[in-house]
């Protein structure tokens, strides 16, 4: 696209060379003379000074002496727009089943779909219109696909698991596995029957080498919208609201509810049979052990509400003065009472 056109599919403020021809989106310490970069953070100013980007897409009031800029209220939302009109190549269906694919009899593939190779699927399985299921993917008996959705290579979806429209999972990961259901018994240790399922709602994300359990009775669950990172676990009956976002390496135990837009940051977790309410955020290794209302901002093990934690914490830091100052305190008592 010409600068001009870039400029007027972001709604912004042109300075500089209208016809300047831009190719894509690129970072600024790498981008190249017919690339665009961004300053969402003013610490990132300095890089006008030496980046080679033809242009820059900046703050309405970022003072910055650059050729061409593209002024925007909020640069971050211009550069994912510029993002999506210059980098992003939606992947679309190549309609056809493999020929290493294997299908069975029962199975419903809709003609528009596309099943890579070596694909296995099972018995009664409903695939949809649109769908994509790449190379090495399986889907156990009785699981549904639904419309648009993207499995890549070496997902594997267990028996009788409901995918819901436009839902993207990427590689390893395992949905419907068991979950970690046993019991004492004088026999010794047995296995609880893991006999539910999972539902995963419309326009999900789930990151590359997550593992979501079904549940023992009844579904677990993750609500419309989510996106989960790479390396998440969900326990069997978990329940997840619509529209959360989970960072990696998260775990959620057993029987637990997350609300709806609740955020949680990398290696934060929660134990089972917990509720955490609408819009509550989880700092990055949080620990919730306990229910927390609506709209709490919570951190530390176990968690407490966030700002806690950042004072916990400052005292913390100020330990090694403070017993310095008790030793000097206790020599002068010491002379004190010597004297």
């Amino acid at each position: 696209m010409n600068l001009l056109a870039l400029s007027q599919a972001l709604g912004g403020k042109l300075q500089g060379n209208e016809t300047l021809q831009i190719r894509r989106v690129n970072e600024i310490q790498v981008a190249g003379n017919d690339e665009i970069s961004f300053i969402a953070n003013p610490k990132y100013r300095k890089y006008a000074e030496t980046t080679n980007a033809a242009a820059l897409i900046v703050a309405e009031d970022l003072a910055v002496d650059f050729p061409n800029l593209i002024r925007l209220r909020d640069p971050y939302a211009g550069m994912v727009k510029a993002l999506y009109l210059l980098n992003h190549h939606p992947r679309t269906p190549s309609p056809g089943i493999h020929p290493t694919a294997i299908i069975h009899p029962t199975a419903t593939i809709a003609s528009s779909a596309e099943v890579g190779a070596y694909v296995v699927i099972g018995p009664e399985v409903v695939v949809e219109d649109d769908a994509i299921l790449e190379t090495h993917t399986t889907v156990g008996a009785k699981s549904r696909i639904g419309e648009g959705s993207w499995l890549h290579p070496n997902v594997t979806i267990y028996h009788e698991i409901h995918i819901g429209k436009q839902v993207e999972i990427h590689s390893s990961t395992i949905i419907g596995s068991d979950g970690f259901g046993f019991a004492p018994s004088p026999e010794g240790i047995v296995k609880i029957p893991q006999t539910g399922t999972v539902i995963i709602h419309d326009h999900v994300e789930i990151g590359a080498g997550c593992a979501i359990d079904r549940g023992t009775i009844g579904p677990t669950e993750i609500g419309a919208w989510t996106k989960l990172d790479n390396q998440i676990h969900i326990a069997h009956n978990v329940r997840i609201g619509k529209g959360c976002l989970l960072t990696a390496q998260i775990a959620i135990a057993g029987s637990t509810t997350l609300g709806d837009y609740v955020q949680m940051g990398g290696q934060s977790g929660v134990i089972g049979h917990v509720n955490v309410g609408n819009r509550v955020s989880v700092a990055t290794r949080g620990g919730v052990t306990r229910d927390v209302p609506d709209g709490e901002t919570v951190g530390g093990f176990p968690s407490r509400p966030h700002k806690e934690v950042l004072k916990r914490d400052a005292y913390i830091g100020k330990i090694p003065d403070l017993m310095a100052r008790i030793k000097a305190l206790e020599a002068q008592l010491g002379k004190s009472e010597n004297e």
